[in-house]
């Protein structure tokens, strides 16, 4: 698995990830070119480029969901639920509301 420089800096201070040396007597892989440095990546750095990979395969826009909400507009047909607005802002942003 190759990791990509832009995740190095985070995973390398971050304990996720650790490089090891092999000290032993070469096995017949590393004689045939092998390397003889390993990776060890922790299921917190899996779970990291697992993220990753799957936020830089979602588009940043639903163009689907865009276009009905501009045809809703546009139609006059777009009603807001006032209620489910209210608890959503609450529940996203309760520094509002504090006093």
């Amino acid at each position: 698995m190759q990791i990509s420089s832009k995740f190095t800096g985070i995973l390398s201070g971050s304990g996720l990830y650790k490089t090891e040396k092999k000290s032993q007597a070469p096995t017949r892989a590393q004689t045939d070119g092998g390397a003889s440095d390993s990776v060890t990546l922790s299921q917190d750095a899996l779970l990291l480029s697992e993220a990753s990979r799957t936020a830089q395969e979602t588009p940043d826009v639903r163009q689907e969901k865009v276009e009905a909400l501009r045809l809703k507009v546009q139609n006059g047909t777009y009603q807001v639920d006032g209620l489910r607005l209210a608890r959503n802002l609450v529940r996203e942003e309760p520094g509002l509301f504090a006093f």
